[in-house]
């Protein structure tokens, strides 16, 4: 998913679930992920949604997000990994309870309290930058890079929904919807091959 390059920010916000391949953001989530900046979200409220089927699960280090930053002038590019935990409390699912179906599990993410100083500092680095030059450049991109199976996995299609929250305030926004995860995977020649969890 790439968002429109008429969007005025230094950061562009790419949300993936990646697996194998790109997914589609619906066209009614591209004028909210629009008006996200990167530079003014305060990166201890944001939370990734995450809808799957129940028979698949992730273990601790499976969703991550990473941040990748270029300076103008410069080929070097900087990459900060950020391991999301699961935020496992009531009151943080209910805000994505209208997207729970039979047969899924919900679940919540956050970036760990730990991480947080460590993007405030890319944050700074961009105003800085913004500022006095030479501009900084980057993307976010948040992936999921393994998982587990509860039991076997059922034939046809497996639709993974991804959704992300900006701020305390707001709304969950719809990343990708209904995507199927066994047709990502073995466009490429892969086969869904998870470990038992």
């Amino acid at each position: 998913m790439s968002i429109p390059p008429v969007i005025p920010r230094v950061f562009m916000l790419l949300a993936l679930l990646v697996l194998g391949g790109c997914l589609s953001t619906p066209l009614s989530s591209l004028p909210k992920l629009a008006r996200l900046d990167f530079l003014t979200m305060d990166f201890a409220e944001v939370r990734a949604g995450l809808r799957q089927p129940s028979a698949l699960a992730l273990r601790p280090g499976d969703f991550v997000m990473t941040v990748k930053t270029k300076t103008e002038g410069s080929s070097d590019e900087t990459v900060d990994r950020f391991v999301l935990v699961e935020a496992a409390e009531p009151a943080e699912r209910h805000p994505l309870s209208m997207e729970a179906k039979p047969g899924f599990v919900l679940s919540v993410w956050r970036i760990a309290p730990e991480d947080v100083p460590r993007l405030a500092a890319i944050q700074e680095r961009t105003r800085v930058s913004i500022k006095y030059g030479p501009r900084v450049r980057g993307s976010i991109e948040i992936a999921v890079t393994g998982g587990c199976v509860r039991e076997d996995i059922p034939a046809g299609p497996l639709p993974v929904s991804t959704y992300l929250k900006p701020a305390r305030d707001e709304s969950f926004i719809t990343l990708s919807a209904n995507a199927d995860l066994r047709g990502m995977i073995t466009g490429k020649d892969q086969q869904v091959s998870l470990p038992r969890c």
